[in-house]
């Protein structure tokens, strides 16, 4: 039986020529690039290659590893707080964003604001305009369970003198990023790069500390290369094939909610929110016919926990599914997941006996 894996808008599965290349570059790079010999020296030149590569991709004045996005988060808190009054997240960004800024913002003494959201999950204007500035914003460029793109705050940025911070791991490749950040984060995990380099992209000058983790950064980097030049054709591709599911769903089941999959969301998320239905016991039957896809909350601290991004949007939490397509996904796996679905949820509900609310 073919599985597919359809849960990939934070992280997708790492394909053999991307392990290969860790190999390489764990053989070549094994020594702290921070030595002096021989060996460290090679380790120093290929983290520099890595860097340039990245900074060459995003536009970035500086650009620096760090072993994960709260690692990533509070370096950058802790370096741009000096100049805000407030630090600010919204009520949609992942947990561990919000997390990590409420701990880099009480570690500066500074408050830390969670700011609403309109029905779509982009920040609220009322919400941004009534926080005290200049601030120091962390958002999402794309939200990884709603596929939201986030407001253009350039004129906001501008205007009040504030930073902003975008997690951008989700959106690179699939949107072209904006110009109005401080910092970009970005997690390898999602273009199918290894764990434990997320490059802090940084649009001024600042003082770069060397990763130890010099492989895992050089498989960062040489695999954005290569998803940068197939991606193109891969939002095209998604956004088609998502525009399908939905209409294979929506033709094929009552009582469901989706949100993402629009001209205005990111190309390859997807939220499916189903009334009636138990979303682990959907899952299990999805993966029991070689169908990987998330449910609850893509970051959650717990198995099953709603999603609160669905919550902060008043969204259907029960029965829900995340959808996030790989960029090399055939168009019959999309189809033949689109069908298994409506199967799966008709034999939940007649099993749950709620077929006929």
């Amino acid at each position: 039986m073919s599985r597919f894996v359809l849960d990939c808008a934070v992280s997708r599965p790492v394909s053999g020529q991307v392990a290969a290349w860790l190999t390489s570059a764990v053989q070549t790079a094994w020594a702290s690039p921070s030595a002096g010999y021989h060996e460290a020296k090679q380790s120093s030149l290929m983290l520099d290659q890595s860097v340039a590569t990245m900074a060459g991709l995003t536009g970035a004045r500086n650009v620096r590893f760090c072993p994960d996005i709260p690692v990533a988060v509070g370096e950058v808190v802790a370096q741009k707080a000096p100049g805000a009054t407030t630090v600010a997240t919204s009520v949609v960004d992942s947990l561990q964003v919000q997390q990590a800024v409420a701990r880099g913002a009480a570690a500066a003494g500074l408050p830390h604001r969670l700011l609403a959201v309109d029905a779509a999950g982009r920040l609220d204007r009322e919400a941004l305009d009534a926080l005290p500035t200049p601030a120091l914003l962390v958002t999402n460029l794309g939200n990884q369970e709603i596929g939201t793109v986030q407001i253009d705050l350039s004129e906001w940025s501008r205007s009040t003198g504030s930073a902003v911070v975008l997690d951008a791991s989700t959106a690179f490749g699939w949107i072209d990023l904006p110009d109005y950040w401080s910092h970009l984060l970005l997690d390898a995990r999602s273009w199918g790069g290894v764990p434990g380099a997320v490059a802090v992209c940084a649009s001024q000058d600042s003082t770069r500390r060397p990763t130890e983790n010099v492989p895992a950064a050089a498989v960062a980097a040489v695999t954005a290369e290569q998803w940068l030049a197939q991606a193109p054709g891969a939002r095209t591709t998604a956004r088609r094939q998502l525009g399908a599911l939905r209409e294979v769903i929506a033709n094929g089941l009552d009582g469901v909610e989706m949100r993402g999959g629009t001209a205005d969301d990111l190309p390859h998320v997807l939220s499916v929110s189903v009334l009636y239905v138990d979303a682990e016991a959907l899952q299990s039957r999805l993966d029991a016919l070689g169908y990987a896809v998330g449910s609850g909350s893509a970051c959650a601290s717990r198995e099953g926990q709603p999603s609160h991004v669905l919550a902060a949007v008043g969204g259907l939490t029960s029965g829900n599914l995340r959808v996030g397509l790989p960029p090399d996904l055939p168009d019959d796996a999309v189809t033949g997941f689109g069908e298994a679905l409506v199967d799966c949820v008709r034999a939940v509900r007649e099993q749950m006996g709620t077929q006929d609310l």
